[in-house]
């Protein structure tokens, strides 16, 4: 099949639209592939052509998310300051409340695949920022992987405790950006 037929664009598009209907209608793990081709109004083997199962389906549909809400000043930056790092927090803060709140998503299992998804996208774009600021040799190159996992990991727990203690953001979000800027800038 050829994926960027115009009629293929359009049926995986309303595949997509109709699995996140069905995501704010009831938990995931009771959406079956009979849900979401009546809710497209296509038959199995179409929903087959586009998708091998639900979960494949549910992994595009965090991605295709992910990067609509993703500011352009968040994917363009070249400098990890603290204006994109707080930025980055925020944005994860609010994709949060837009999934977890839009969606029924009850299951463990699926949360983590949410979590490894969005992890794996912000050390994509942590990474590239580190690869250009070490190409201007603000940093080492070989220090890059470590700083990635380091710094992407305390965005991403410093959004998800944001989203699970509101009240609390701005302090966390401060207490983020010092702890990372502070290491970013210390010389082993």
């Amino acid at each position: 099949m050829n994926e960027k037929d115009p009629r293929a664009v359009r049926t995986k598009n309303l595949i997509k639209e109709s699995f996140a209907k069905l995501l704010e209608e009831k938990d995931f793990k009771y959406i079956t592939i009979k849900d979401i081709t009546t809710k497209a109004t296509i038959n199995r083997a179409t929903f087959y052509a586009h998708y091998l199962d639900k979960y494949i389906l549910l992994e595009e549909l965090i991605i295709d998310r992910f990067e609509e809400m993703l500011p352009i000043k968040i994917s363009s930056a070249i400098n990890l300051n603290e204006d994109i790092i707080k930025e980055l927090i925020l944005f994860l803060y609010e994709y949060n409340i837009y999934f977890y709140q839009r969606c029924k998503i009850d299951s463990t299992s699926i949360a983590s695949i949410v979590d490894n998804l969005l992890r794996s996208k912000i050390d994509n774009l942590i990474e590239k920022t580190l690869k250009s600021m070490a190409d201007r040799d603000e940093i080492d190159y070989k220090d890059i992987n470590i700083l990635v996992k380091i710094i992407s990991s305390s965005i991403y727990s410093s959004s998800q405790y944001c989203y699970s203690n509101k009240n609390d953001k701005e302090h966390t979000i401060e207490k983020t950006l010092n702890f990372i800027m502070n290491g970013i800038k210390a010389k082993v």
